[in-house]
């Protein structure tokens, strides 16, 4: 029985980071993103850590907000560029795209001990 569990639960992870893939390949998120280093826009690694981290319990409910209606400002180092809004995407893909994002969080690198993503750029919000 144990067997058939962890197989599904492996099957069942395949199948989300195939379609989150899918997804992001689709409409071009990796123009801008990456998944664990800068581009012209925060890496997703980055963008979960940092959701987890300031939101805790809405972070996902906060992704999905930001990918649907847009964002700007979030992140000091990339003032220059904003998320464009995807309207289009269903609330399960929405879904898929944020638990996608947060997973990434665990690739996410800290170059500064204690400041998390942003080398201590911060967000506004628990600073030193």
């Amino acid at each position: 029985m144990k067997k058939i569990i962890v197989t599904a639960a492996v099957f069942g992870s395949l199948l989300f980071a195939q379609s989150a893939q899918e997804l992001i390949k689709e409409n071009g998120c990796l123009a801008c993103h990456a998944v664990a280093s800068k581009k012209a826009a925060p890496a997703f690694a980055g963008i979960g850590k940092r959701n987890k981290r300031f939101e805790g319990d809405n972070a996902k409910a906060t992704i999905m907000n930001s990918i649907k209606n847009g964002s700007s400002g979030k992140y000091p180092m990339f003032s220059d560029s904003a998320m464009p809004a995807f309207p289009n995407f269903s609330q399960e893909e929405l879904s898929t795209l944020a638990d996608y994002i947060l997973v990434q969080s665990s690739k996410a690198q800290c170059k500064s001990k204690g400041h998390g993503m942003g080398q201590g750029m911060g967000m506004g919000r628990g600073m030193r």
